[in-house]
């Protein structure tokens, strides 16, 4: 969401990055915070201090050993006090991730993370997005969270860089999440439910179970929402469902059954304003949005499986499966062509195994992803709201396979990592519309992605840490499908973006004391990107977005983040980014664009969040976010300007022996501030914005109750 702020104040000094340009480095000045006596648990203190295992790397590390760029939120930061709606609610709390669009279920939220993923016109773009390890994300890099289903997500890992030797095509960065599992003991069981509701017809309700029966362990949940939104033509009609099985035969092996299921039967698009429109009338629709009925519909079903051997205390093997199905229609706010249906498959599968050396502190691992998509596209002549004339019909593979291998070393006081892996992608259409000629075709390309990591323990609770990392991006099948030729097959002249990252950081932990607890992170970092891949619209069809190779660009900033306890109860968690992202070199037939910064990406970014719990089991927390002035488009012609945006929730949470309940109640945009919920890049006709809503409120309870294990 373009919901931001700051309460820390920020002092910035800048200094030469690389001998090329200018970058800011942050120093936090807070704000002096009043005693707040209060004896409680500290579940969150210890939640985000203690050493974790970090899994998004693959090659399982402990945080204070990865030598690459990782943020980790708990159950707490995900889910207390949420809507549980959308990602963009916890992902503030991550530097170097902006997000934006999460009032539009039809665009779906759009994720950033360094600058990747912003140009996507819908969805996730750029990043690898896992859900217990599995690929949420289609093969060829597009990703929609509108099947993810915030009630069960119970961690969240955010690698932030390009991670192409990890996990092959479009991993700018990587956002894992895990959902609940099943209760570790024989016998034990537990049953949830949840109702939230707020403005603008908000209203979710979610059921959650689990049980262990001997070496079986299952955990369901199903989660219905519903939403009018803040503007006209917003309404959300969804249901999600999940299932996760695991089964234990004996103490050194395991397999995992995941389903989920969603069925999403409306979501409608509110469209893009102007300028003038947005600041006169921010709740209502594009008139276009609501002729031609835009939005969409979908249902997605999903079934994987997962088998892990423990052969030693040395040696392991992981097997995954998976299949998953997508039938999906969009109504867009134009007639020539606008009414898309597509179903999706998309397969894959993968092993992985992993050794350690007996009499040395290393670790290698060797792997392989095989995957595939096939999408059955479809266009039609939207006449107003109605399907009209077929003129579209192809089917579109992606199949790639990738090969991969990684190495940890821990000697003494030093940590290198680093691994290879080789990727082979095969493009193909075949064109069955063939009035206009036969447009079929395919195109092969392949690509090696190494990379590396070092870290060096200065003191034990203060490491450095440095890595080179590679990325590449081919075109999506939609992006490649949407031809500014208006003809079917592909787009020719699309290529895949490459990417070479270096980045350098420090992490540390101070001491507990006087001044409390406290962990924090600096991290440096510089990518260039050739070949961008860059979107733009063409008048007359607006909600298309097209592609373009934008010749070269610069990511590089800093990023910074603390954890304070000062006392038992009381935590302010604060993270600031700034982000010098420029086109390099960018040629197009409106003019050259070389210098420009990047669009719909904020040189400043930050939140801060203060948290406080008493042991009687009220709780109040307070968020800002600070987001600073971008463009809208690649002249940088159009400008937005910064904004603050502050959220306050107050509750209280109590055990009754084996029933634990919470209530809690807030307001979200708390100074009634007007700001851009989305701003579409390069939009026709300079419709651009999409106004977020006003001061609004929010409020539920949840209800637990677990059984006691068998005797």
């Amino acid at each position: 969401m373009y919901e931001t702020s700051v309460l820390p104040c920020f002092s910035l000094f800048y200094f030469d990055l690389n001998g090329m340009c200018k970058t800011a480095l942050l120093f936090f000045s807070f704000f002096a915070i009043t005693h707040l006596s209060a004896q409680i648990s500290d579940t969150l203190l210890f939640d985000t201090l203690r050493a974790t295992e970090i899994r998004a790397t693959r090659l399982p590390v402990m945080a204070n050993e990865n030598v690459l760029s990782v943020t980790r939120l708990g159950t707490a930061q995900l889910r207390t006090a949420q809507a549980q709606l959308s990602l963009a609610e916890s992902l503030g709390a991550v530097p170097g991730v902006f997000t934006m669009g999460d009032a539009n279920f039809s665009q779906d939220l759009r994720i950033s993370i360094r600058g990747f993923g912003a140009r996507a016109g819908f969805g996730i773009r750029g990043i690898k997005v896992l859900l217990d390890g599995i690929p949420e994300s289609a093969p060829d890099g597009q990703a929609q969270v509108d099947n993810l289903d915030m009630a069960a997500i119970s961690r969240l890992e955010v690698l932030r860089g390009a991670s192409g030797g990890l996990w092959g095509n479009a991993s700018g960065g990587v956002l894992s999440l895990s959902t609940d599992d099943p209760p570790a003991e024989n016998g034990q069981g537990f049953i949830a439910a949840r109702f939230a509701a707020g403005s603008f017809g908000f209203q979710q309700m979610h059921l959650k179970t689990g049980v262990r029966l001997g070496s079986v362990g299952i955990t369901g949940s199903i989660t219905d929402q519903r939403l009018d939104g803040y503007r006209e033509h917003a309404t959300l009609r969804a249901r999600l469902t999940n299932v996760k099985i695991i089964w234990s035969p004996d103490s050194t092996s395991t397999l995992q059954l995941l389903l989920n299921h969603t069925d999403s039967p409306r979501a409608d698009d509110p469209g893009g304003l102007t300028a003038t429109q947005a600041d006169t009338l921010p709740r209502a629709a594009n008139v276009a949005n609501i002729r031609f009925q835009a939005g969409e519909s979908l249902q997605q079903g999903r079934v994987a499986l997962i088998y892990e051997k423990q052969f030693s205390p040395r040696q392991s093997l992981r097997l995954r499966g998976y299949a998953a199905g997508r039938d999906f229609e969009n109504r867009l706010p134009f007639q020539n062509g606008g009414q898309v249906a597509f179903q999706r498959f998309f397969a894959g599968g993968g092993g992985q195994y992993e050794w350690s050396a007996p009499s040395m502190p290393l670790r290698l691992t060797a792997g392989f992803d095989l995957d595939r998509q096939a999408d059955a596209r479809q266009r039609f002549q939207n006449n107003d709201g109605q399907r009209g004339e077929q003129n579209l019909n192809q089917t579109e593979i992606f199949a790639g396979a990738g090969a991969y291998t990684l190495a940890h070393w821990s000697p003494g006081r030093f940590t290198v990592s680093g691994g290879l892996r080789y990727d082979m992608v095969l493009l193909r259409v075949d064109d069955h519309f063939l009035s206009d000629g036969d447009q079929s075709g395919r195109e092969w390309f392949r690509r090696a992605s190494p990379w590396a990591g070092l870290l060096l323990r200065i003191r034990p609770r203060l490491n450095w840490y440095a890595n080179a990392t590679t990325n590449f991006e081919t075109p999506t099948l939609t992006e490649l499908s949407n031809n500014p030729a208006g003809t079917g097959g592909f787009s020719a002249e699309l290529r895949p973006q490459r990417t070479l990252s270096v980045e350098t950081g420090l992490r540390g932990q101070g001491k507990p004391g006087k001044l409390g607890r406290i962990a924090w992170e600096l991290a440096l970092f510089r990518a260039r990107t050739r070949d961008e891949l860059s979107p733009y619209e063409i008048a007359g069809q607006p909600g298309r977005t097209y592609y373009r190779n934008a010749g070269a660009a610069i990511r590089q900033g800093v990023e910074a983040s603390v954890q304070w306890f000062p006392v038992s109860g009381l935590a302010l968690l604060a993270n600031y980014s700034y982000s010098d992202f420029y086109f390099e070199m960018y040629t197009t037939p409106a003019g050259d664009f070389a210098g420009n910064r990047l669009p719909v990406l904020p040189r400043h970014n930050g939140q801060a969040e203060l948290r406080w719990n008493h042991k009687s089991g009220l709780f109040a927390l307070g968020t800002a976010r600070l987001t600073g002035d971008f463009f809208a488009d690649d002249a940088n012609m159009v400008r937005i300007d910064p904004v603050v945006w502050l959220k306050a929730r107050i509750g209280w949470q109590h055990n009754f022996g084996p029933l634990s309940v919470e209530v809690f109640a807030g307001m979200d945009n708390l100074s009634d501030t007007r700001y851009f919920n989305n701003v579409r890049p390069n939009a026709a006709v300079g419709r651009y914005f999409e106004p977020g809503a006003v001061r609004s409120w929010l409020g539920g309870v949840s209800v637990n109750f677990t059984g006691k294990p068998l005797p």
